[in-house]
């Protein structure tokens, strides 16, 4: 439906903008403008738009089925001609753009996603190239992601539509769960960039994975706990900078209002005994005997002192960014042995933290010493010798080695995604064209 109305649209308007006025008798006749598109060009154009169901998009069908109609007549009249040419240039455009950024804006569509899209390539050179050449036109498959994994997910999702619908529960909902993942993957997927940095690190949120990717190495995988469904935590870009071991706590003001002070305030011993201290505008520590913490508003900052209670554990790992996300150590360890995990504030807690923290500083400090300076317990922050690159990003069908797993979908974001994907041309979609159709009609 998308496809068609904005074929369309564009199509009339340029049928609009070359109509002439009527001509005496006498006039000459009218010269025939063939169209620009080559037939080869758009035998191909139409054969890569019957791809997109293939990557888990809404049919082109409609928009192909719109230009094979518009050709009928493209040569009976310039005006034919211009609408065909246009029509084709529209469908070139849209694919361009969606297997090089996906079909979906990110913010509209997933609005937890803050990670910056892919790159959109030069299309105006790429059309200018594909009128008359056919294999410019194939070559629009090349902007699609070219990982293995994402040649997986394509894979698996022509093999799960090929199962009878009720090959994998009653009803298939088992099947229509499992399209629904793979599509919304592979979205997400044609979202993100193309050429990832190495080394790296990945959190991959569904899966309850931190994963640090070298170039020399194997993937190391770490079990990983991230945010809650009430505190999601969100697909962003940032860089470690730093690990700070022993590091100290400064809870974000939400918990300290909503959990923390609630708690001191029933138990004033659970602030001593929880390592918490109250500091003043001064920087001073002050007793927690002497703190009321019903007061508000609350006129002291808590701070929780490094150790075995804090709730960073033994290690952080500082990424700057607007969203207060990290990673870090916990002191419960017993977390990790659940299947579940989506049970943190918005950060994403690491298991064997201290073994990440030790792979990304190497070879400049060796883990025994590491652990050395974690065993002596001062507070100390050890700066990378280049930033690390970590992306942590939201997507339920993932695959390794070309094995495709389902994780559950935590945050309920896949249902809306596929139906941004499948629902039909929005006034702001069909906006997009419109300054050409009101120049045109401005025009006669």
């Amino acid at each position: 439906m998308l496809h068609r109305a904005l074929v369309l649209c564009v199509a009339l308007a340029a049928a609009a903008c070359t109509l002439t006025p009527p001509q005496g008798p006498n006039a000459p006749a009218a010269r025939i403008v063939r169209p620009v598109w080559s037939p080869d060009a758009v035998t191909a154009l139409i054969e890569v738009s019957a791809s997109g169901p293939a990557e888990g998009l809404a049919s082109f069908e409609d928009a192909a089925s719109e230009l094979r109609d518009l050709q009928d007549r493209s040569t009976t009249s310039a005006a034919g001609a211009a609408a065909f040419d246009s029509a084709a240039d529209a469908l070139f455009v849209d694919l361009a753009h969606t297997f090089a950024q996906g079909a979906l804006d990110p913010a509209r569509a997933d609005p937890q996603w803050r990670i910056g899209r892919a790159a959109v390539p030069d299309v105006s050179s790429l059309l200018a190239a594909a009128r008359s050449d056919a294999s410019t036109v194939r070559a629009l498959a090349t902007l699609l992601p070219q990982s293995d994994e994402y040649a997986a997910l394509r894979r698996e999702l022509g093999r799960v539509r090929a199962e009878p619908p009720g090959a994998l529960g009653p009803a298939g909902p088992v099947r229509e769960e499992r399209i629904a993942s793979l599509r919304a993957s592979l979205e997400r997927w044609r979202w993100l960039p193309r050429d990832w940095p190495s080394p790296r690190i990945e959190v991959r949120v569904a899966q309850f994975q931190a994963i640090l990717h070298q170039t020399a190495a194997a993937p190391r995988i770490h079990t990983a706990i991230v945010g809650a469904r009430t505190r999601q935590t969100p697909s962003f870009a940032a860089e470690i900078t730093a690990v700070t071991l022993n590091p100290t706590w400064t809870p974000p003001r939400s918990i300290v209002i909503n959990e923390l002070l609630p708690l001191f305030a029933r138990d004033p011993g659970a602030a001593s005994r929880g390592g918490y201290d109250a500091i003043d505008r001064s920087g001073a520590i002050v007793a927690p005997t002497s703190v009321d913490w019903a007061s508000r508003p609350f006129p002291y900052q808590v701070r929780q002192r490094a150790g075995p209670l804090n709730a960073l554990g033994r290690v952080k790992f500082e990424m700057p960014n607007p969203f207060g996300v990290y990673l870090h150590d916990t002191p419960n360890h017993a977390l990790f042995e659940r299947e579940a995990r989506a049970l943190s504030h918005g950060c994403v807690r690491v298991d064997d933290a201290l073994d990440l923290a030790a792979a990304i500083l190497a070879p400049v400090l060796p883990a025994p010493s590491l652990q050395q300076q974690v065993d002596a317990g001062h507070t100390r922050s050890l700066p990378l010798a280049a930033p690390l690159p970590i992306y942590a990003f939201y997507i339920t069908a993932s695959s390794a080695d070309g094995a495709v797993v389902y994780a559950e979908d935590i945050y309920r974001r896949d249902a809306a995604l596929i139906a941004a994907l499948d629902a039909p041309t929005t006034e702001a979609e069909a906006a997009v064209f419109a300054p050409l159709v009101r120049a045109c009609a401005d025009a006669q």
